[in-house]
C-alpha cells in the first residue's frame, strides 16, 4: 500500500465517490457549509466528459449531432457566473491530479466530490492522503431516474429505445456500479484500508447519526447546523469545478442536473425502492446487474 504523501498533511482531504443520482450533490451542498472547506466539484468526470482525453473525443463522436458537443456548446454559451470554475479543454486526468495535490491556502478542509465510473479505473490519477467514501443508493432507485435526467440531458421528447441506448449516447462505460465496487476494492488494496461507505436512504432517514459518524471518520468537524442550510444555489459559486458542467446547469431544457439538490434545505425523508413490477425492462435488466455490487457494499455501510 502506498504511504508517502507529497501533499499538504495540515489540509484533511476528503474524497466522496459516488454514482448518479445516489445525492452526492446534496451532501456537498450540505458540507460545503463547514468553515475552511474547499470543494472540488467533479474534475474527472469533466475528463471523462469534456476533457481532451475524453472517451467522446477520441471515438470520433465529436459531431455537429453529437448530444454530448450540442450541450457543450449551449453551456459555452451562457454566461460564466462562477468564479471558480475551469476551462475543461486543460482538463486532463493527469492535469486534475495535481489539483487533488495542490495547496489551498487558508483552507483547512479539501472535500472532491465525483463520478466513480469517469475515473475511467485509471486508478493512478488518485494521489495518497485522502480518507475516501463510497455513496451507494439501491439500483432500482439509481436506474430509473438516470434514465430520466440523460433523457433530459439530450432534449429527447420521445424515450429512446432502452438505456442502454442511452449511456452509449453518453458514452458511458457498462456497470457504473460495478465500476464504483471495483474502485472501492482498489482503494482499500492501495490507497485507505478502512473507505466510508453511505448509503443514501441512511443519509436521508438518519442524517444526525450518518453526518456525525461520517464526520468523525474523515476528520471534519460534525454539529448539528449541517442538518439545515440555505435553499438556493449560493453556495456552488465557492466550488472549483467544470465550466461547462456548472454553466450547463444553468441551462433551461437540458440543464438543472444539481437543482433538486441546491433547491435543498436539509435530507428529506427516502422514497421506497419500487418493485421489480414498476421497472421497465430495460431498466430492470441494468439494475439486476448491478444489484450483487450494490449489495457487498451496503453490508460495508455505516449503520446509522
Amino acid at each position: 500500500m502506498e504511504s508517502s504523501c507529497n501533499t499538504n498533511r495540515e489540509l484533511t482531504r476528503v474524497f466522496i465517490w459516488c454514482v448518479p443520482r445516489t445525492l452526492g450533490t446534496a451532501l456537498t451542498k450540505c458540507l460545503s457549509y463547514v468553515d475552511g472547506i474547499q470543494v472540488i466539484n467533479e474534475p474527472f468526470v469533466s475528463a471523462f466528459n469534456f476533457g481532451p482525453e475524453s472517451l467522446r473525443a477520441n471515438s470520433g463522436a465529436e459531431t455537429n449531432t453529437d448530444p454530448v458537443k450540442k450541450f457543450m456548446d449551449s453551456a459555452s454559451a451562457v454566461q460564466n457566473v462562477f468564479e471558480k470554475a475551469f476551462d475543461d479543454s486543460k482538463c486532463t486526468y493527469g492535469w486534475v491530479r495535481q489539483q487533488l495535490e495542490a495547496e489551498y491556502p487558508g483552507k483547512k478542509y479539501l472535500l472532491v466530490k465525483d463520478q466513480a465510473f469517469c475515473l475511467n479505473e485509471k486508478y493512478n490519477s488518485i494521489p495518497p492522503g485522502f480518507r475516501h467514501v463510497f455513496l451507494i443508493r439501491h439500483p432500482y432507485k439509481v436506474y430509473p431516474s438516470w434514465k430520466r435526467l440523460l433523457t433530459k440531458l439530450f432534449n429527447l421528447d420521445h424515450d429512446p429505445a432502452s438505456l442502454t441506448d442511452l449511456e452509449e449516447l453518453n458514452h458511458q462505460p457498462c456497470g457504473m456500479v460495478e465500476m464504483q465496487f471495483n474502485l472501492l476494492k482498489y482503494v482499500q488494496e492501495n490507497l485507505d484500508p478502512n473507505p466510508v461507505i453511505i448509503d443514501s436512504d441512511d443519509l436521508q432517514n438518519n442524517p444526525a447519526s450518518t453526518l456525525r459518524q461520517f464526520c468523525e471518520a474523515v476528520g471534519i468537524p460534525y454539529n448539528d447546523s449541517l442538518l439545515e442550510w440555505p435553499g438556493n444555489r449560493d453556495i456552488m459559486k465557492t466550488w472549483i469545478g467544470s465550466r461547462i458542467a456548472l454553466q450547463g446547469n444553468l441551462l433551461e431544457n437540458e440543464g438543472g442536473f444539481y437543482e433538486n439538490a441546491l433547491r435543498s434545505s436539509s435530507f428529506l425523508p427516502s422514497t421506497a425502492t419500487p418493485n421489480r413490477s414498476e421497472l421497465s425492462e430495460d431498466v430492470l435488466k441494468v439494475a439486476d446487474d448491478a444489484l450483487p455490487f450494490y449489495e457487498q457494499m451496503y453490508q460495508m455501510r455505516l449503520k446509522p
